[in-house]
């Protein structure tokens, strides 16, 4: 389910809420129950956290470091 950002309107409560697409009822506040939210755009990042990926950022993914001083990582 997506996470949507909120506004109330009377309460000026900011949440995040995860409303299933198929919901057609009105959003209530989680704080005073109004019905006069407003969606905002919600920012986000995409990352990988992959050991590849750091190895090909010349980042040892290994805590510590890599056994030996060579990364297996990197060759």
């Amino acid at each position: 389910m997506p996470l949507h950002v909120y506004t109330c309107g009377d309460c000026h409560q900011r949440s995040e809420l995860l409303i299933h697409p198929s919901e057609t009822s009105p959003v209530s506040c989680p704080a005073c129950g109004s019905t006069r939210m407003q969606r905002e755009f919600a920012t986000f990042a995409v990352g990988n956290s992959s050991p590849s990926s750091k190895a090909a950022e010349g980042a040892c993914p290994m805590p510590g470091g890599c056994p030996g001083g060579v990364c297996p990582m990197m060759n």
